[in-house]
Order: structure tokens, then sequence, then C-alpha cells
């Protein structure tokens, strides 16, 4: 039985011609020797041009750390900030990748539950409750993976509130998928200018560029966290290649025209998926504000709910899916939220198609 990969990290398209041609005429121009370590003028500078024309943030290219996809960002972050039992705050659910992350730093991961009958609203008073003395960092997906949701002006302002209130607390925000917002455009953390010294953003070329395995993000952050990042990156990675951040700057300079594209492919898939879903009751869902995924609570498929399923746990249930239809999902246990999975719709039509079949015939 062919598969079909419903729980990968990446999306259908290529990457962008422009994207290509920018690394082609890098070669050209020999441009393959090192890079600066905290990576080229160039890409910095679109960087900073960017956050200027989209949200009004003045924002110097000194600030801009290119990194070896935002995952290396995060890392260096962690590294340069956090101290042995330092507690960080997230919302579940969250990547998969966090708590690894948070560990290897030496930090404490504090879980929120998922509150999906909130649609993941800002849960503001377990925040509260969740901040102690040992608090040094809370950590925001914006819009997040796997639920795509995207916080309200308004709901950042109270994390902006929060930060006010403690002055030791950190905000890293995680905004690898904001050119892929439908209804919205873009709040970056970073628009609170008077709390700039500690407030943080990663961001990268994976996910809104389809340019995963270029493998080139960014890190931005008050100058003090970024000088140890820069040199940790420089003891480890020295730097990122001059022709992959080429290849960068040309997808930065035209940024809208390719959001745009690919948003005007991936709504109406959203859409296909919301009507498929309709018909499954079994399954619950939120409707993603961004991205490409659509986080699937299926605690009605396993026993302790369903006493007639053959399923105990969601990997369980998962592994049925891909074993008897040929649908990969992705469990959702790591990221804070068992009983559910992450299901991307990032997959050409006819594909996308079939696998809503399957799993209605799976979960019907």
């Amino acid at each position: 039985m062919d598969q079909i990969p419903m729980h990968l990290g990446v999306s259908h398209f290529s990457t962008p011609a422009v994207a290509v041609e920018g690394l082609q005429e890098a070669l050209l121009q020999n441009d393959t020797f090192y890079g600066p370590t905290e990576g080229t003028m160039s890409l910095r500078q679109a960087v900073a041009k960017r956050y200027l024309e989209e949200d009004g943030i003045p924002l110097p290219e000194s600030q801009v750390l290119i990194t070896a996809g935002a995952k290396h960002a995060i890392h260096l972050y962690l590294q340069s900030l956090l101290q042995p039992q330092d507690q960080v705050v997230m919302l579940a659910p969250y990547w998969f990748a966090f708590p690894d992350l948070i560990s290897l730093s030496g930090g404490e991961l504090v879980s929120i539950p998922a509150n999906p009958q909130e649609g993941y609203a800002l849960p503001l008073e377990a925040l509260k409750a969740a901040i102690t003395p040992q608090t040094k960092l809370l950590i925001l997906s914006n819009p997040g993976n796997p639920t795509g949701k995207v916080y309200t002006q308004e709901e950042l302002q109270k994390v902006a509130h929060l930060l006010e209130e403690h002055p030791n607390l950190h905000v890293l925000s995680d905004e690898i998928y904001d050119g892929l917002q439908y209804e919205t455009p873009p709040f970056s953390m970073l628009r609170f200018e008077h709390l700039r010294d500690r407030i943080s953003v990663v961001n990268g070329f994976s996910k809104s560029f389809a340019m995963s395995g270029w493998r080139v993000g960014y890190l931005i952050a008050p100058f003090e966290i970024l000088e140890r990042a820069t040199a940790l990156q420089l003891k480890t990675i020295s730097g990122v290649s001059p022709l992959t951040q080429a290849a960068a700057v040309q997808a930065m300079e035209h940024r809208q025209q390719i959001w745009q594209s690919f948003k005007e492919d991936l709504a109406p898939k959203r859409q296909r998926v919301q009507e498929a879903l309709a018909q499954i009751p079994a399954l619950s869902y939120t409707t993603p504000d961004a991205g490409y995924y659509f986080t699937l609570d299926v605690s009605a498929c396993l026993q302790e709910m369903n006493s007639n399923s053959l399923y105990k746990t969601v990997e369980e249930w998962a592994s049925g899916l891909k074993n008897q239809v040929g649908l990969e999902v992705l469990p959702a246990t790591n990221m804070g939220m068992p009983g559910a999975v992450r299901m991307s719709f990032a997959l050409p039509d006819h594909i996308l198609e079939s696998a809503l079949l399957r799993l209605k015939a799976f979960v019907i």
C-alpha cells in the first residue's frame, strides 16, 4: 500500500525560483569562501528591512544573527540565556523539539496544558500562576506549531504586561510560520519596543519560503544575548554558507509574492480538510489561523472513551492508521498534548483527496 506522509514538517512547494537564481548568481560571483560568523551584511539588512516594512520596527542589522536553520537559532539562544535549573514556561501543544533543546541548555520545562476548547487562546491566569522566582523564560510559538493559532495583538499585549510585572522574565517568540497567516498580517513581539531588552524572535526560511534543506534561520535578540550566541556559533559551525544566504536574500526581497502564492494554494486545501472533518464527528479540531497543520483530538477513538476501540494510546491509533490505510500522522504526546495528532495538509490536491477518504474510512 502506498503511504501518504501527513506527519512531515515541510510543504509540497518547491523552493521559489528567485532563491535558486540567487544561489546561482553567488556561484558565478565565486562567493564560495567563509562568510562572517554573524551572517552576510546583505541578508542581515534584508531581514532588518523586512521588519521595518512589515511591522514598522527600526531594527539594526547588528541585532540579527544568521544561523543554520531556526532550530540552531533556538539552541544558540537557550544556551546563551539559561542557567541550570532556570524554568522555562511553554503553552502546550508545542513543537516537539523544544523540550530537548531546553533540557540540553540546563533548563526545566514548565508546561501549561492545552486548551483546545478555548481555541488555544492565551491562558493569562494559567501563565501568571506558572511564573515563579525561578522562571527565566516564556516561549511562544506565534503562529503555533502544531495548532496554527495566531495570537491577537490584545493577547500579545497581555504578554507584554507580564514582562512589565516580572523584570527578570524573557520571551522568545518563534515566528517561523508568520508568512503563512491566512486572515491577518503578522504581528511580531518585536513591536513592544520598550521591552526589547528581554524580547527575542526566531524565524527562518524553512516554512514560509519552502527552503527547509537550505538551512537558513535567524535570531533577533538583545545585544548581550546575541553576542554570546554569535561567540558560540563561531566556536561550533563558524557561520552559514554565503551561497544559501544569497538565496535567502532573494527570497526575502520577494516575500510577498511568495507568501501570496503559497497561501492561494493552501487556503482551499484548509477549507477542504474542514469539510471532510465535519463528516467525522469522532475527531475534534480547531481551524488553523496559519501554517499547514490541523491538530486532531482523537481521544474519542481511544479505549478510555470508546470501549469498542482497539487502541489504548494515540501512538497505537496512529500506527493503525498507517498500517491499515497508509496515512502517517504525528502523535502529539511529545508536544504536550496526549490524545492528539498533527496532520499536514500541504499536499498536492489529488493526494490530499485520497488521504481524506482514507481517514474517513478508518475512523468511521
